[in-house]
């Protein structure tokens, strides 16, 4: 697989990279690199859209001076890359998002993902406040959906704190596989896992909790279709967006009945905790 790096410069770093990271992450822009001068963002070769970085650049400049420039990268095996700085992830003193390849941790709850650069590692923020709120929910006899379950790291971790069934559902292929592939290396029967987007499943069972961790655009679009696979009384937790967002994240709920139970964040990344 050939990788395109972007190297992004900024006069002024905060809050601008967490914008652009946030930016490009919607367009399928997997890795990041902060640095003193502002980021290197990495992305499939075949997925580059120049225009796309002309217009984050446009509408940056306006606040900051922005600069760019871009480079295919020499073709090499990045999930080795990766694997040789990954670290595993403390969620409390309860949790731990660990590799095969790390040493077992004596934690209650042990997930164990083989990254694949598919998103949901716990390393980003979004994640990690997810996580971080599923221990305080129950999900003994549950019925789980996880919507953009990238690794599957939620729905397994879902699995292991007692729910009946948990549904993965993730529109990018690569994720999908790895999900599987990971819910095998934790041992899990009362998982599966779908490729595609909420509209291309079929409500076969009502679900008590729906995890969603993708970005605002996409969860306001898609708010609505939601709800038709939710039960009554249903625990909805959501992720992948920044402070600037949260109000109209949260009109949208108000106007489809959920009453907000939790607030979190990390890094000026966000996580609202609802119910019905």
């Amino acid at each position: 697989m050939s990788y395109t790096e972007v190297d992004i410069k900024l006069e002024n770093i905060n809050p601008f990279s967490e914008i652009i990271i946030a930016r490009l992450s919607e367009v399928g822009y997997d890795s990041y690199e902060e640095n003193n001068s502002g980021i290197k963002a990495y992305i499939l070769t075949a997925k580059f859209n120049e225009k796309i970085i002309l217009d984050i650049c446009a509408d940056i400049s306006v606040q900051t001076s922005i600069s760019y420039t871009f480079s295919i990268l020499e073709e090499k095996n990045w999930n080795e890359e990766w694997e040789k700085n990954y670290s595993p992830v403390f969620i409390n003193d309860c949790c731990v998002i660990r590799a095969p390849f790390h040493t077992p941790k004596n934690v209650k709850y042990e997930v164990v993902i083989m990254p694949k650069m598919s998103f949901g590692t716990g390393h980003h923020p979004t994640t990690h406040l997810i996580l971080d709120k599923m221990l305080e929910v129950n999900f003994t006899d549950k019925n789980v959906l996880d919507i953009g379950s990238g690794t599957g790291v939620l729905t397994i971790l879902s699995s292991m704190m007692g729910s009946k069934y948990t549904l993965g559902l993730d529109n990018d292929k690569w994720a999908f596989e790895n999900a599987k592939q990971n819910a095998k290396l934790n041992n899990l029967s009362n998982v599966n896992f779908h490729h595609g987007t909420i509209d291309s499943i079929e409500k076969k069972v009502g679900f008590d909790i729906v995890l969603v961790n993708i970005n605002r655009n996409i969860i306001l679009q898609e708010m609505e279709s939601y709800i038709n696979f939710m039960n009554p009384s249903v625990d909805l937790l959501l992720s992948g967006f920044m402070f600037d967002d949260i109000n109209i994240i949260l009109d949208r709920l108000r106007k489809l009945n959920f009453n907000k139970v939790d607030l979190k964040n990390k890094d000026k990344w966000q996580m609202i905790h609802c119910k019905r």
